[in-house]
């Protein structure tokens, strides 16, 4: 540098400065390998003039996330903290504690998808009738009226019976607690069994895993886009793609459903199933000693 040079000719450090147009500052300045900046606090003030820590604030924010239906991103968790809470704290800030504590919307959701109990064999090894089932939701168009209806159904993988079905224009997670009550109520269904079923935003549901897993259930997840991971209710709803929608032309959804009503009867006590040595559910399940209960076909 020119200033060493001179400096070592023995001439005044301050007057070579002031020659260069050099600031001192910038001469004597060190890098301390940190970004400049104020650091931030690491409590915060509410409407009162009172303090709180950091750890204070996530535990609000926790709280809040906790509720059940809550579903608030780091705005919205801004804004309660200072509308609801009168905490004064950023967005940015409340943003980067959330992210620091992993309760950032996105980071919430990716935790409840990695509890999902994935399909772990392709095919089933069932041994008992109604110990492992499969459901799902087929859309059926309604020509009367245009629109599309949906279907969900329950099948028993080890006897091919159909358990329940639900009709509806849109089915809800409530839905399909609902019918899984009946099920409960109408079949002897064991202590413990499985249930496969895509990601459909009905099935993944919370308030559906926590409803099964309550009454004993073991939930299956397929994996995305493997629609051969829950091949009983596919080929179910193949059959009933040929044997009834590509058959009938409907007026309305109460027409749809009192043929459905008919043709649930059918594929249960008379329609031949070559998985099953080509005898009808009915009387598989009566070759292994299992009486049927009228009512299982409401």
């Amino acid at each position: 540098m020119v200033i060493d040079e001179f400096l070592e000719q023995g001439k005044p450090k301050h007057l070579l400065l002031k020659y260069v147009g050099l600031p001192s500052s910038s001469y004597y300045y060190t890098s301390t390998g940190t970004k400049a900046g104020k650091r931030p606090a690491n409590y915060v003030y509410d409407n009162e003039g009172s303090s709180h820590d950091l750890k204070y604030v996530t535990e609000k924010i926790s709280e809040l996330l906790a509720g059940e239906f809550v579903d608030y991103g780091y705005y919205k968790t801004y804004r309660y903290l200072n509308d609801e809470l009168g905490l004064n704290i950023g967005s940015y800030r409340t943003y980067n504690l959330m992210k620091e504590n992993g309760l950032l919307k996105f980071q919430r959701d990716k935790k409840k998808r990695s509890n999902r109990n994935w399909v772990k064999e392709l095919v089933p090894n069932v041994a008992s009738e109604f110990s492992f089932l499969e459901f799902d939701i087929k859309y059926v168009y309604i020509q009367g009226t245009r629109t599309n209806t949906q279907v969900l159904t329950v099948i028993d993988v080890y006897s091919r019976w159909v358990l329940g079905q639900y009709i509806a224009n849109s089915i809800k997670s409530e839905d399909v607690i609902k019918l899984f009550e009946e099920l409960f109520k109408n079949y002897p269904l064991p202590e413990q069994f499985i249930v496969r079923n895509d990601n459909g935003s009905q099935f993944e549901a919370l308030i559906v895993q926590d409803f099964l897993k309550n009454k004993g259930v073991i939930q299956e997840f397929t994996k995305p886009a493997t629609p051969e991971q829950n091949a009983h209710i596919e080929s179910y709803h193949s059959i009933m793609e040929s044997a009834v929608c590509q058959r009938f032309e409907f007026q309305n959804l109460q027409d749809f459903q009192e043929t459905m009503v008919r043709w649930k009867k059918f594929y249960n006590f008379e329609r031949i199933h070559g998985g099953l040595k080509y005898k009808s559910p009915k009387k598989f399940l009566e070759s292994i000693g299992v009486s049927i209960d009228p009512k299982w076909n409401n």
